[in-house]
């Protein structure tokens, strides 16, 4: 459970560098989708996500999360899969250059991670650091992100198994870049929805494309700070990395869509 405590512990440094974060737990139900099998995986979010947020005093920005995820895995993508599989994702982000009042660029370092997925996926860790151009006003906030560093993703042996791969077949792990361009926009005193699109390359092959649309409504007349949210993620892959030409595709779909609605408590 070495990759365990790997993923816990870019959130746990969160509140080590400051004196107090912001913490919340979520609750919720996701459906797994894989297109090309036409899958649905439902599940829970087991109770046990966390969020965490805080600027520290030197103006840096730190934030977190971490979801384990209960999934009724009826479909069998994966023939011995498991049905508990992890998601983290840790970003600090600090002003660079200001060019105006509303805009200017910031740094930043984004760590993402996720392990033992309903499609296959063994284990991913993304670590990346770079540049982000922004502009802000009261309603929206529109920005463009360059990053740099490490990609790696495993795929699980038993569906290549059968197709003939062996365990050194499995794994991609390479520098990368990545392009970002994602807007956060406030549709009323309760309600704000964000959106995001990401390429992740290397040289002049993709290896990574991400979709993401999230809508966040604060529901605190119900229960006391919380926020209700409605999100989707589809992740597009790449699998030429792994493809032997004596052997088909290491894995009969190459997409997953993660749809989630959960309520974020503070603690």
């Amino acid at each position: 459970m070495m990759w365990f405590s790997f993923f816990l512990l870019p959130l746990c440094c969160i509140p080590t560098l400051t004196n107090a974060s912001d913490w919340s737990m979520t609750y919720g139900v996701h459906d797994f989708f894989v297109r090309e099998k036409s899958s649905h995986t439902f599940g829970t979010d087991l109770g046990i996500g966390i969020i965490a947020e805080k600027t520290t005093d030197s103006g840096t920005h730190l934030n977190g999360s971490f979801t384990a995820f209960l999934a009724n895995d009826q479909d069998k993508l994966d023939p011995d899969y498991e049905p508990i599989w992890y998601q983290t994702d840790v970003q600090a982000t600090g002003e660079l250059y200001p060019l105006t009042s509303n805009s200017g660029f910031d740094w930043l370092i984004k760590f993402d991670g996720k392990v033992n997925t309903p499609s296959g996926i063994e284990q991913q860790l993304k670590l990346f650091a770079g540049f982000d151009a922004h502009y802000t006003t009261s309603a929206i906030k529109v920005s463009l992100k360059s990053l740099v560093g490490y990609y790696f993703l495993e795929i699980d042996d038993d569906v290549p198994r059968l197709h003939g791969y062996d365990t050194g077949d499995l794994q991609n792990k390479t520098t990368a870049y990545s392009i970002m361009a994602d807007s956060k926009i406030k549709l009323n005193l309760k309600m704000n929805a964000y959106a995001r699109i990401q390429q992740y390359r290397h040289d002049d092959q993709w290896l990574e494309n991400q979709y993401e649309l999230m809508i966040n409504h604060d529901v605190t007349q119900w229960i006391q700070n919380s926020t209700l949210t409605l999100s989707a993620q589809h992740t597009q892959y790449n699998l030429a990395p792994y493809q032997r030409a004596d052997l088909t595709p290491i894995l009969p779909w190459n997409s997953d869509t993660l749809i989630r609605l959960y309520l974020s408590v503070a603690i």
